[in-house]
């Protein structure tokens, strides 16, 4: 199913959460909301799932008009940060509780709803734990349990609002490229909300980037980090360093190369302040000449063990790729 988000605006007293949002996410695909807090993308989230209300605005699934529709009626799955399972219910029930709630007319018989669960609990590698309770689960089995559950009333939609937020890097890694891999193959459309980069630029098909309740860009992954529309978005993902000239150059860590020897291509002249040698990109703080903000490089192990850098001596600079950006626009400049 299509979602199609037109001219939506959300106020909270004073507070503009959105501020005239339009956007259209195509059948089959995972969107993510990527923006800082109060951004307006957990506010765009609930008004697509009808948990709020938009002052302005209308929301179409298909091509129907469902803004005024209450949340069940929108047949939707929410999966929230916290899991919000019932402590008292079984990994069984809780995965067969939207079906159980179900008004007589519509309930599916208890040998259809009980065959739904097991195939859920196949679904999401949980077999054998439909007995146990939500506090002998660990984090990462509960959001599988709430994913189950938003899954069993057979959603046109799936809302995912920060799904990963409270769980450690690993279990996030890993639950985020499962739910990838699911997503693919039941071919759901798919909203999520997150503060993540990283986690946004995993699983996305197209990033939505919001700032003060507006989308500043929507993009694939590789375009909204490489191509970025403005200085805010560029500023937001990943890290930069700023040189100043006639016009402001905008620089990646990684754009950055080393050298010891002064060259037409090795022109800024430099000195080494701090390295840090973990992993297989080791970091290097540097003060350029005329530059008041330290700049970072990141460059490969290798090239680190082939210079053999040390603290305080003087290096040259070779920028790869810098940006220069007006007050809506950028340009890009390559060596």
């Amino acid at each position: 199913m299509d979602i199609s988000i037109m001219g939506v605006s959300k106020k909270f007293g004073a507070f503009g959460a959105l501020d005239n949002v339009s956007l259209s996410i195509s059948e089959g695909e995972l969107v993510a909301l990527l923006g800082p807090s109060g951004s307006g993308k957990t506010t765009l989230l609930r008004i697509i799932a009808g948990l709020e209300s938009a002052d302005e605005g209308i929301i179409l699934f298909n091509g129907e008009n469902i803004t005024e529709k209450s949340a069940p009626e929108r047949k939707i799955g929410f999966v929230f940060q916290n899991y919000a399972l019932f402590r008292h219910m079984t990994v069984f029930d809780n995965i067969g509780f939207g079906l159980n709630v179900r008004p007589r007319s519509i309930r599916p018989t208890q040998q259809e709803i009980q065959k739904r669960v097991r195939d859920l609990l196949h679904l999401v590698k949980l077999e054998g734990y439909e007995a146990r309770y939500p506090d002998q689960l660990s984090g990462g089995q509960r959001q599988r349990v709430a994913l189950a559950r938003a899954l069993a009333v057979e959603p046109k939609i799936l809302l995912l609002d920060e799904p990963f937020g409270a769980l450690d890097a690993k279990v996030r890694k890993e639950l985020r490229r499962w739910l990838r891999i699911l997503q693919m193959e039941l071919q759901l459309t798919t909203v999520l909300v997150t503060h993540d980069q990283e986690e946004a630029m995993d699983v996305a098909d197209r990033i939505v980037i919001l700032n003060q309740g507006r989308i500043e860009q929507v993009d694939t992954p590789e375009r909204v980090y490489d191509e970025p529309r403005n200085l805010f978005v560029y500023n937001f993902l990943g890290d930069e360093n700023v040189f100043p000239g006639s016009l402001e150059q905008h620089v990646r860590p990684h754009c950055i190369e080393i050298e010891r020897v002064l060259s037409a291509d090795f022109h800024i002249p430099a000195h080494v302040k701090f390295i840090r040698a973990v992993g297989p990109i080791v970091h290097v703080e540097l003060q350029c000449d005329g530059v008041e903000e330290p700049v970072t490089a990141e460059i490969p192990k290798a090239r680190y063990q082939e210079l053999q850098l040390q603290i305080g001596e003087k290096v040259f600079l070779k920028l790869l790729e810098a940006k220069s950006f007006s007050e809506r626009s950028t340009g890009i400049y390559r060596s």
